[in-house]
């Protein structure tokens, strides 16, 4: 699948599932807030639910799991 292809299906899961991202977008603006960093309970409690929605949208979508290096 070539770059313009993912871009498209990314477009098209953007719009089906709206909800979903806006809400995984959310927590990631939190998880950058200063006073969230530094709080490890908190962060890491926003963090499994970020990454429950991911898990979530990667099954709606058919989606595979990214590692970030």
């Amino acid at each position: 699948m070539d770059e313009i292809e993912n871009v498209e299906k990314a477009v098209q899961a953007g719009h089906e599932h709206r909800e979903d991202m806006a809400r995984w977008l959310a927590l990631e603006v939190l998880m950058s807030d200063e006073i969230v960093e530094r709080d490890e309970v908190l962060w890491d409690r926003l963090s499994v639910l970020q990454e429950t929605i991911e898990e979530k949208l990667r099954a709606k979508t058919g989606g595979t799991h990214v590692r970030e290096e």
